[in-house]
């Protein structure tokens, strides 16, 4: 997998054309990108999901700094409600667009994809280019989701989100789309995968939850 981050790889994967949010099914590509961040702080142990809390566990490594605001958001109390936390960060839009910018601009910093502006009024950031960067995580879920062989967390993670947001189709054909999701139902009958599934599915459902509720 490209060595980047969950929610990096998910913001490359899940912008359109312009390197934006389109307006049009916006608020489940936002949705997913707060859960892309809960879950990757949740894989790199720093924060914990227990009986539908989140924790802090640990500080922010500095590696992770572009998370700051899912962090800090969390750490504000000594537990925060999943459904809480999770429905601050997506109906807030200017929390999700500091979140989006963060994100985005370590992609610029490793030289991925390239700033711009856009959106109505010309002043949202909009993230174009990193179709290399791109092609290699296809790759790579491709080969782990549709050939033999094991199958990192972070596929089943971010397959699992580009499921939830409706992306995959993007990238992979009806045919392939099909084996790709039934290879996912083998994986959660495999013990190893049992732990990862039950917080993807726990977050997935509160986004739901959220998503139905506000519209």
């Amino acid at each position: 997998m490209e060595n980047i981050g969950i929610s990096q790889m998910y913001l490359l994967l899940s912008v359109n054309d312009k390197g934006g949010v389109a307006p049009i099914g916006s608020m489940r590509t936002r949705s997913y990108m707060i859960a892309s961040g809960i879950l990757e702080l949740i894989l790199e142990d720093v924060i914990s999901l227990s009986e539908d809390e989140v924790a802090v566990k640990r500080d922010l490594p500095s590696d992770k700094e572009y998370l700051r605001l899912v962090y800090n958001k969390i750490s504000e109390e000594t537990s925060i409600p999943l459904k809480k936390l999770a429905r601050a960060l997506v109906t807030n839009r200017k929390l999700f667009k500091e979140l989006f910018n963060s994100i985005g601009d370590t992609l610029v910093e490793l030289n991925i994809v390239t700033k711009t502006s856009g959106g109505v009024l010309g002043n949202s950031s909009q993230f174009v280019g990193g179709e290399e960067s791109k092609k290699r995580i296809v790759e790579q879920m491709r080969a782990e989701l549709l050939e033999e062989g094991p199958v990192s967390k972070d596929t089943v993670v971010l397959s699992s989100l580009l499921i939830g947001n409706h992306t995959l189709k993007r990238y992979f054909s009806e045919f392939e789309e099909d084996e790709l999701k039934g290879k996912i139902s083998e994986l959660r009958e495999d013990p190893a995968h049992k732990e990862i599934f039950a917080m993807v599915d726990r977050i997935s459902h509160t986004i739901t939850t959220i998503i139905a509720s506000v519209g």
